[in-house]
């Protein structure tokens, strides 16, 4: 039985990220695994000698399996892992696949995988997932937490509290200016971490090159707030909706700061996109734009509700025609 995981890179987090998906899906752990010289699980000394990520051995310890890597001298290793991916290739990826994320993408996959399990195997006749079952007596179970596939590193924030993380930026936030704080690399995510383990924020991972720097808004908030004449030079200025962005531009100093103090104290508990979009939606209201205002919108939208707070009166059309018939 094949399994495909979707991932946007190939360093040890993602590997170790895929394995970890791959695990629930089956429910079980294989003893021995076989892997085709992948860069995140190590590399092959000029002895012959392999030597396994931090990462990846770590992985190896939370589930308990052996790990092996393909012989070079053993033909039907490497051509079962190439079969195996031109199978997928074929089966899976053409036409080119798309989704709304990578997560979408493995479920997507991860269905198909089990749907062309139900066909019979081309030798025996059964059912593939059948003859896979057989195997999972002979797996070792799930342990009762997930491995947390990330690779924790020690950076040192810039002047403006913005850290570098395999070439891209990421924005700390001002508070921790040219200090050492921890970041946590995962495949889809970086997590930073003051010295003491407290959470400070926790960024979408760039790949590839990416010149812009990635950051939350809501960590600049207070620092506007502080500089209210800083706001038309913002890097957020064009994430905030037009409503809200139209009317900061047009206030003075202190109305501006009153309403990115307001946002700020939102954001810290509904987050900042709530916020935005609440503050958004009680401009179009026509509503009194107060922090009050703001709050309860925003728990309303991260309800699932629109946010509106006007009643509903159309459940009492039925006694107005009453009365009128009368």
């Amino acid at each position: 039985m094949r399994c495909v995981v979707a991932l946007p890179g190939e360093t040890a987090e993602c590997l170790c990220h895929g394995l970890a998906v791959v695990f629930e899906h089956i429910g079980m752990v294989p003893r021995v695994l076989v892997i085709d010289n992948a860069t995140g699980a190590g590399h092959r000394n000029p002895d012959g000698s392999v030597t396994q990520t931090r990462l990846f051995s770590l992985l190896c310890a939370h589930y308990g399996f052996e790990a092996r890597f393909c012989n070079p001298y053993s033909g039907h290793e490497k051509g079962s892992v190439e079969n195996a991916v031109g199978f997928v290739r074929r089966n899976l990826m053409v036409p080119v696949p798309s989704a709304e994320s990578m997560e979408a993408l493995s479920a997507a996959w991860l269905a198909e995988c089990d749907r062309i399990a139900a066909r019979a195997h081309y030798r025996k006749g059964e059912p593939i997932r059948g003859l896979f079952e057989t195997e999972l007596d002979h797996m070792l179970a799930l342990p009762g937490v997930r491995f947390d596939a990330c690779d924790w590193r020690m950076v040192k924030a810039d002047k403006t509290g913005t850290v570098t993380v395999d070439g891209n930026r990421y924005l700390a936030g001002p508070k921790w200016r040219s200090s050492r704080i921890r970041a946590g690399v995962r495949a889809f995510s970086i997590e930073m971490r003051d010295p003491d383990g407290g959470h400070i924020v926790t960024l979408e991972r760039a790949w590839g090159h990416e010149p812009r720097t990635r950051l939350d808004p809501s960590t600049l908030l207070a620092v506007i707030a502080r500089k209210p004449r800083a706001w038309g030079e913002s890097p957020i200025r064009g994430d905030f909706p037009q409503p809200v962005r139209e009317l900061l531009d047009r206030m003075d100093g202190k109305a501006r700061r009153d309403l990115i103090d307001d946002i700020r104290a939102v954001s810290s508990s509904c987050g900042f996109a709530a916020a935005v979009k609440a503050a958004a939606m009680v401009i179009d209201a026509g509503r009194s734009l107060d922090r009050a205002a703001i709050e309860t919108t925003a728990r309303r939208i991260l309800q699932g509700g629109s946010g509106d707070s006007a009643a509903d009166l159309k459940r009492y059309d039925k006694y107005m025609e009453a009365h009128d018939e009368r």
